[in-house]
């Protein structure tokens, strides 16, 4: 990985090439909670471009290995890590923790929060070495997928309890 910059999505070209990376993730992520039903595959290209949520990518050289969006969270006083995904074929080499690194210290003294699901093993341990804390449960979706939602305490604020 050779950066991690800002992305336009609003640019056409820019959201394809967030939402084929975005699509493969998604995939994948789908089977490994074997669920049917995964609202994020419904996501369009139009979709993102009309997203809200700021989006940041890393990159190696034109390459786009992954993205991380972060927008409002539905709690007041925390920002959502509304997406971080990592193009398959780049998965494992530290794509999602640079990324995920860079908006924490680029935001010190914000609260995060995150919803993954719970038999994700790979994102929660990810989440959890970086200082989040499990501090909710539910589900979603027609299959009722378990949810899990973390937060991570602003820098200098004492730690989350779950």
């Amino acid at each position: 990985m050779d950066r991690i910059e800002r992305l336009n999505h609003r640019d056409p070209v820019v959201a394809r090439r967030i939402h084929l990376v975005l699509g493969l993730a998604h995939a994948q992520e789908a089977e490994l909670l074997q669920v049917r039903h995964f609202t994020p595959l419904e996501r369009s290209a139009a979709d993102i471009q009309a997203s809200t949520d700021d989006h940041l990518g890393a990159l190696r050289g034109d390459q786009l290995l992954g993205v991380v969006a972060l927008g409002p969270d539905d709690e007041p006083g925390q920002l959502s890590v509304a997406t971080l995904v990592v193009h398959p074929a780049h998965q494992r080499q530290g794509v999602a923790r640079a990324l995920l690194t860079h908006v924490l210290q680029a935001a010190p003294d914000t609260v995060f929060a995150v919803a993954t699901g719970a038999r994700n093993a790979p994102a929660l341990a990810l989440y959890r070495s970086l200082g989040f804390v499990e501090y909710r449960r539910g589900s979603i979706g027609p299959e009722a997928l378990p949810l899990v939602k973390l937060r991570r305490a602003a820098a200098g604020a004492k730690p989350c309890r779950g």
